[in-house]
């Protein structure tokens, strides 16, 4: 690329009076000037948002104008014959970076800029050398670029990203409702497929099922989204690792937890044996009533491996019943080869279980999700298949959008979707065509406990995900409207933010503590962003750049419900 000089007069805006750490003042004595343009090149020489660049001898120091003021004695005036008074304006720039005279761009500043250095409206030129200097990868290698769209206010300067930098230290995606944030996981998703690479949707409301064919569409729930191109899925309740079974069914540690797992490891060697064996009934249950003990611990002895395997088959249906069963201990010490004789029962303190796990069975929208028949494919097969096949979609779609919110389903399925992920990262499955799992409403997801004091239950899979699973090439992308709900530790491991409009504060705040790059000058600027512009802050990318999002041609499902048949009658509204 060829490189112009910065430093032209037709682009002079001021000269530097004030200096501090990170920014300097300015005079503006064009401010009000009619916007003027050179070789094509629009220049404004005072907007708030305008990059610039200090011209300290030798070198160019890069930053953006963030205040413009004036004293109100001076604000600018037509007078009666026409003429217009000069406005005494100064403003306010940030430092970011800065720019050799040959293109080169080098993080930080160099040197400070002096009383009385001029600065320059920024060009295409420097703004491509900006661009491309935060855009290529650390080592300089080819790297996969992801097409994100145009720099803001700079005539329409092309924005691309290194795919390792984009999404090599987790992606954060932010911004409130209706600020193009969906629109940006679609842009990326279309980006991710375009690359050939591998991209795993937690589609929380079902809204990205508009990607079509350039993505695996399955469904949890009762119904799917398009019958034609959505597999309806489930997540058989053996599947569950026993936290996440455990936080399902909420046993107390105290007395509940023992006799569950008791049930369970009973309920899988009946399976293993079948009702044909002397100690399991017809109905599938292991009775402690009257049973022999040497039949029983032979047994378990001849299927240890099953009974020890977390993922075994067991009867969910029978799982009350059986629970009742391991309540019943023997007190006849005259004869311990049998579980008969006087028997006490401690059935009082597992009520509150049977019951919660009698109510889940009786819940369709639960039951057809965790104990589906045997013709519904499990979601966490579908996803092996996926993974291992070179040739597929390289997005996989799983709507929650059908999956009901009652019993902690929703946070407890996608937590065991996490913990599969995760279990296959570390055994290094991801390492040579890594996987990112981007996860929507994300605040719903991360760091979340259910339960109460007694039962409480920490679903920390995705936290997980994010402290350790760059390093075996699995990385996350979460977008959300509320970051103040997300963790601290986990919106810190975000090495790249591209966020949107926010108006809270504490959105706001929380944003900035999580980012060292993103400082409260630059935080001023989100809640004036307009729909699908972003600000691209992170660790690779300390320059935090204002960026018009590239639109999707695959636009999500997210608009709001339609006031505008207000009025209508119900018989004529479609």
């Amino acid at each position: 690329m060829t490189f112009s000089h910065p430093f032209v007069a037709e682009r002079l805006m001021g000269v530097v009076h004030q200096i501090d750490g990170t920014s300097i003042e300015i005079t503006l004595p064009r401010a009000a000037s009619t916007v003027s343009s050179a070789f094509g090149d629009r220049i404004a020489l005072g907007e708030i948002g305008e990059f610039v660049v200090v011209d300290i001898g030798g070198l160019g120091i890069f930053g953006r104008l963030l205040e413009i003021s004036t004293p109100q004695r001076d604000i600018k005036a037509v007078t009666p014959d026409g003429k217009h008074e000069i406005v005494n304006a100064s403003g306010r720039i940030q430092l970011l970076s800065t720019l050799s005279l040959d293109g080169k761009y080098t993080r930080g500043v160099a040197r400070h800029p002096r009383v009385g250095d001029h600065v320059y409206s920024a060009s295409h030129d420097v703004l491509q050398a900006i661009v491309s200097g935060v855009s290529r990868s650390d080592d300089g290698t080819a790297d996969v670029m992801m097409e994100m769209g145009t720099l803001s206010a700079s005539g329409g300067v092309p924005v691309s990203i290194s795919a390792s930098k984009l999404f090599g230290r987790h992606l954060a995606i932010l911004g409130a409702t209706g600020s193009g944030k969906s629109w940006t996981l679609a842009h990326l998703m279309e980006e991710v497929s375009a690359k050939k690479g591998r991209l795993l949707l937690i589609d929380a409301t079902g809204e990205f099922h508009s990607l079509g064919k350039i993505a695996r569409h399955v469904s949890l729930g009762l119904t799917t989204d398009d019958p034609d191109q959505t597999t309806k899925v489930c997540l058989p309740h053996h599947e569950f690792s026993e936290p996440d079974r455990n936080a399902f069914l909420r046993p107390s540690g105290g007395s509940q937890l023992p006799k569950l797992r008791a049930a369970i490891r009973s309920l899988r060697l009946a399976h293993a044996l079948g009702t044909d064996h002397e100690i399991v009934d017809e109905n599938g249950l292991i009775p402690r009533m009257g049973r022999l003990r040497k039949p029983i611990i032979a047994a378990e002895r001849q299927f240890a491996s099953t009974l020890e395997d977390p993922h075994a088959y067991f009867s969910l249906e029978n799982l009350p019943m059986q629970i009742a069963q391991e309540c019943i201990f023997d007190t006849n010490r005259d004869r311990p080869e049998l579980f008969g004789g006087w028997a006490m029962n401690d059935i009082a303190y597992c009520n509150s279980l049977v019951a919660r796990v009698h109510d889940m069975l009786q819940t369709d929208v639960i039951a057809d999700v965790i104990n589906a028949n045997d013709m519904t494919p499990s979601v966490l097969n579908q996803i092996d298949e996926w993974l291992n096949d070179p040739l597929g979609e390289s997005v996989f779609r799983i709507s929650l959008k059908n999956l009901a919110f009652s019993h902690f389903v929703r946070e407890i399925v996608v937590n065991t979707v996490g913990r599969r992920l995760l279990a296959h990262a570390r055994r290094g499955d991801y390492l040579q065509r890594p996987l990112i799992v981007a996860v929507d409403e994300a605040h719903q997801f991360f760091g979340k406990t259910i339960g109460d004091e007694f039962t409480a239950a920490t679903l920390d899979a995705f936290d997980s995900i994010a402290k350790e699973g760059r390093k075996y090439g699995l990385t996350v992308c979460m977008a959300t409207q509320r970051p103040g709900d997300l963790p601290t530790g986990v919106l810190s491991q975000a090495g790249m933010m591209l966020v949107h409009r926010l108006a809270d504060k504490h959105d706001r705040d929380r944003v900035e503590q999580a980012s060292s790059e993103l400082d409260q000058s630059a935080t001023k600027l989100l809640p004036s962003l307009i729909p699908g512009e972003a600000l691209l802050v992170g660790a690779d990318f300390p320059v935090p750049l204002p960026v018009r999002l590239a639109p999707p041609a695959h636009r999500p499902s997210s608009r709001g419900p339609d006031y505008g048949t207000w009025g209508t009658p119900l018989s004529a509204k479609v």
